[in-house]
């Protein structure tokens, strides 16, 4: 009974784990890998967590195989990949099955901080979390979350599970006349938002439009995002980035596949 006391104690605990601002929008978080301490970009379009060539090299990894995803350009990226990567956050502490070897700062640009990979949704599957904006995520307990959402507002969400089902994002449904669109939740997008052109005449846009253009939509829970928009041949129908949610808490219940916005206090 008393080591049954404590199990529970134990899995009831909520972790916060720090963010750190980077750049205009975007947020970074100091974790350990593997008992190695490195600065990583937090980003929920990232799909799979990917570590630089360097970290890799000093975790005692020797990269293998390859996998393969796209990003919403469409674009084939392949990566070798080490596994059974131990994560551990302010706490938190999890196995990561895999995650991809690769440079993002190749992505991010020159001249600006070094990061040493990034951080996805899929370091925390099956969680209930919080994100405030460049300031925490937080590891909710189903008590906790009840409380955080009381003043939220449900969002409809798919989760996807890209790369073989590695990966892990949120996509938020965006009702339109023609159907129910579907557009990623994106931190590490800290830009214009990028809307498919297959679905820009249904919000009002142009195709191909490479210069940010006002607009202004509707998520399916009746609030409104309203911002700068591009247009692109995209593989999915959009990206809402840091604009729209450094706006609110975002809390995600990663199993059952739930969305809550709540204004920031």
């Amino acid at each position: 009974m008393v080591l049954m006391a404590i199990a529970i104690s134990i899995s009831g605990l909520t972790h916060r784990v720090h963010l750190d601002p980077y750049l205009g929008q975007q947020s970074t978080v100091i974790a350990t890998i593997n008992g190695v301490a490195g600065r990583f970009l937090f980003d929920t379009g990232q799909g799979l967590s990917a570590i630089s060539p360097s970290f890799a090299q000093r975790i005692g990894c020797r990269p293998w195989g390859q996998i393969s995803g796209f990003r919403m350009s469409g674009e084939r990226l392949d990566a070798p990949h080490c596994d059974n990567l131990r994560f551990t956050a302010a706490g938190f502490d999890r196995n990561l099955p895999a995650v991809a070897v690769l440079d993002v700062m190749k992505f991010i640009g020159t001249g600006v901080p070094a990061v040493d990979g990034a951080i996805g949704l899929d370091a925390f599957a099956g969680e209930k979390i919080t994100i405030v904006p460049r300031a925490a995520v937080i590891i909710e307990t189903a008590s906790t979350l009840i409380e955080r959402v009381r003043r939220g507002r449900e969002l409809p969400v798919r989760l996807v599970r890209d790369v073989e089902g590695l990966a892990l994002s949120v996509d938020a449904a965006v009702p339109t006349r023609a159907g129910m669109a579907w557009m990623e939740l994106d931190t590490g997008n800290g830009g214009s938002l990028v809307i498919a052109d297959h679905i820009a005449p249904l919000l009002g846009l142009g195709t191909h439009a490479t210069e940010p253009t006002p607009v202004v939509f509707k998520l399916a829970n009746g609030l409104t995002v309203k911002g700068n928009a591009r247009t692109r041949p995209l593989i999915m129908d959009g990206n809402i980035g840091a604009q729209f949610i450094n706006q609110w808490q975002l809390s995600l219940d990663l199993g059952a596949a739930r969305a809550w916005l709540t204004p920031m206090q």
